[in-house]
């Protein structure tokens, strides 16, 4: 196992990977909007070249730039097949893009599973990477994030990409899945 530590404006994040692949990225709570402490410990491992790459790439979407991180390896080992092809199909949705967890299902071949999508994207272990901020409701609401800070922390994500609000929900004009599902 290898290891990198990437800064935000809120905290250190990290990337752990092994010889194959990003194995789990864990970023800061971005709710609290309370800036990078000064220093954070580096978990004992070394790093590599892809945690170093994929760290140094997380860190400029943490400073604003617009990266692309879908050429990123990823283990998801320990998943389902279904969860598997739930986050490669997240994959898809590039910077500043947002699909509902309805038109996913429909992009992943299971059209009635919005909810098991739901429970995929629950349990992504490489958040940013696999983009699973960019889903929402059908009507535009967040409906939950698993790393810290949860639904705020997705909102800061979707607001840094460009993403347009109307009080608590998307603009539901913005919700793109076209690309993804080949029309």
């Amino acid at each position: 196992m290898y290891c990198s530590r990437f800064m935000t404006p809120d905290g250190a994040g990290f990337v752990y990977a092994t010889g194959h692949g990003v194995t789990k990225v864990v970023i800061p709570d971005l709710s609290r909007r309370q800036g990078a402490p000064d220093s954070v410990s580096l978990p004992e491992f070394e790093p590599s070249a892809l945690s170093v790459s994929a760290a140094q790439m997380l860190e400029r979407y943490f400073q604003g730039e617009r990266v692309e991180l879908n050429h990123i390896p990823v283990v998801l080992d320990g998943l389902t097949l279904f969860r598997q092809n739930v986050l490669l199909a997240t994959r898809n949705l590039l910077y500043g893009e947002i699909c509902s967890y309805g038109q996913l299902a429909l992009a992943c071949g299971s059209p009635h599973a919005a909810r098991a999508i739901g429970g995929a994207l629950a349990v992504n272990p490489v958040p940013i990477i696999v983009p699973c901020h960019r889903v929402t409701g059908s009507d535009g609401r967040l409906t939950g994030y698993s790393a810290p800070g949860g639904e705020e922390t997705k909102r800061v994500l979707l607001v840094m990409e460009g993403i347009n609000f109307t009080g608590a929900q998307v603009v539901t004009n913005q919700l793109v899945m076209h690309r993804v599902l080949g029309r």
